[in-house]
């Protein structure tokens, strides 16, 4: 049995909502599509796909003999019906996947065919994520649809879930490689530096991990000591970015120019990370597909009062004042980090003393992290942080949350940088792909419309009891078919 951390609750494992971890829906339910280390595309329930020239129509070829946990057929009525729970679905509407398939038909059996409204490269990649493409056994819904069960596909079945903590059995009848484990159970610890305690004394063997629980810098440095305990690293899926809104102070491209300009990321990186994620210098990391080239190094405060002085903001006592009016930007943040993140006080501080040194004011404004993404929908801030969504949603998924007005609170938005976001998404070749997403970077870097600050790390601790166990390729992933424990 493997013992492991989790934050908070598991919820319920209802793939096709936004309830349930992450970790518990991917070990219970699969994708036809699964996304591998580098982006790379690999068979998961669909043995294999074809695309028809043109790009309009993808066709699956469903592997044999694989059934559902409680014996349902994966077949592909059943894939039509679970298509049919979110193809068209506004809730999902957050990855264009769900617009644009138009017609999913049953050819046969074993095969499946998605027709589209227009040909769309991304789709494989987005069929991979976690919610809502993974399948459900169509027998574990009510009479009128609503889920019941979780009743998946995966090399692990829930045996119980409570607020505590869940446990998942091993599903012998899983048809790719079994664990070597029997059973996983999942204990809520919701006290970060508990679970670094239990970890130490055996009542854990395996924390870590954005959606599990999860391990701050400081935490690490700390479990980097500790002879009973490895520490593992993974390549980052995420940029922390600082955002503007355009309609108040930050409108004026010199404001926002002076704030790239003032802040050092990579002092923030060694400073708050302690060395475990370095100073980002693009929207995604560079091991997401099509994350595009670095941009510069913008640090240089004296260019920054330059640039201040340049606009008409001379600096009156140790504030930036403008016809009257001092520089003052609001940095709207949550209050209280997520549980195991990185504080976003604690960052605040430190843009806030880096502006200071050039003449801008900041307000930093703690909201009650439910309020929190209200008032960013509403534009009640001048600043405030962003991120992706992560491999493997990233790039698609979130330019479509970060630069389009579909989204509820865009990084940033502008008529050209939409159309390129389409341009990324509809291109229909890697070349002319990688190049309009190279030319969406650079036209919003060139509009100021971001500062790229740190790369989020990734970390896990698992006891030296645990063998075999390395990193997943993203944080969505839980991969254990060689873990044992001793």
């Amino acid at each position: 049995m493997l013992k492991i951390g989790l934050s908070e609750e598991s919820g319920a494992l209802d793939p096709h909502a936004f309830t349930g971890n992450f970790m518990l829906l991917d070990a219970l339910y699969e994708p036809l599509v699964t996304y591998a280390d580098g982006g790379k595309l690999e068979p998961g329930l669909a043995e294999s796909w074809t695309i028809a020239e043109g790009g309009r129509q993808v066709t699956f070829d469903l592997r044999d003999g694989v059934t559902f946990t409680d014996g349902a057929p994966l077949d592909a009525d059943a894939v039509k019906w679970n298509f049919d729970r979110w193809v068209g679905n506004d809730r999902f509407s957050f990855f264009r996947a769900a617009q644009v398939i138009s017609v999913v038909d049953v050819v046969d059996a074993d095969t499946v065919r998605l027709t589209l409204s227009e040909p769309y490269e991304p789709l494989l990649q987005e069929l991979s994520i976690v919610r809502p493409v993974r399948l459900l056994s169509p027998r574990a819904v009510t009479a009128g649809g609503e889920f019941a069960n979780p009743v998946g596909t995966g090399p692990w079945k829930l045996e119980s879930n409570s607020a505590t903590g869940a446990t998942l059995v091993r599903n012998d009848t899983y048809w790719g490689g079994k664990s070597k484990l029997e059973k996983l159970e999942f204990r809520v610890i919701p006290d970060s530096q508990a679970r670094i305690d239990a970890l130490g004394n055996g009542e854990l063997d395996l924390i870590g991990g954005s959606y599990l629980a999860p391990i701050t810098p400081v935490e690490a440095q700390s479990l980097s000591q500790r002879a009973d305990v490895q520490l593992l690293t993974g390549d980052p899926d995420v940029s922390i970015i600082l955002g503007f809104n355009a309609k108040g102070p930050a409108g004026d491209r010199a404001v926002r120019e002076a704030v790239r300009q003032a802040i050092d990321t990579t002092a923030l990186a060694k400073a708050l990370l302690l060395g475990y994620a370095e100073p980002a210098r693009r929207v995604f990391p560079p091991g997401v597909p099509d994350s595009g080239t670095d941009l510069p190094t913008y640090f240089d405060q004296a260019a920054a009062r330059s640039t201040l002085d340049a606009a008409g903001y001379p600096l009156e006592g140790d504030t930036r004042v403008k016809s009257g009016k001092r520089l003052s930007l609001k940095l709207l943040i949550p209050a209280t980090p997520a549980e195991g993140q990185l504080d976003p006080r604690t960052m605040a501080a430190a843009i806030a003393a880096a502006l200071k040194e050039v003449g801008i004011a900041v307000e930093i404004a703690p909201v009650d992290a439910a309020a929190y993404y209200d008032e960013r929908a509403e534009g009640a801030y001048d600043l405030t942080f962003f991120e992706g969504l992560g491999a493997p949603y990233d790039p698609s998924a979130s330019i479509v949350s970060l630069f389009t007005s579909g989204a509820r609170a865009p990084l940033w938005l502008t008529t050209a940088t939409e159309d390129m976001v389409d341009k990324a998404l509809y291109a229909t070749d890697p070349t002319a792909r990688s190049a309009a997403y190279q030319q969406l970077y650079d036209t919003v870097a060139a509009d100021v419309g971001f500062v790229p600050l740190v790369y989020r790390p990734r970390l896990w601790a698992v006891r030296d009891a645990v063998k075999a166990f390395t990193v997943p390729p993203t944080d969505v992933d839980l991969e254990l078919a060689g873990v044992t424990v001793e």
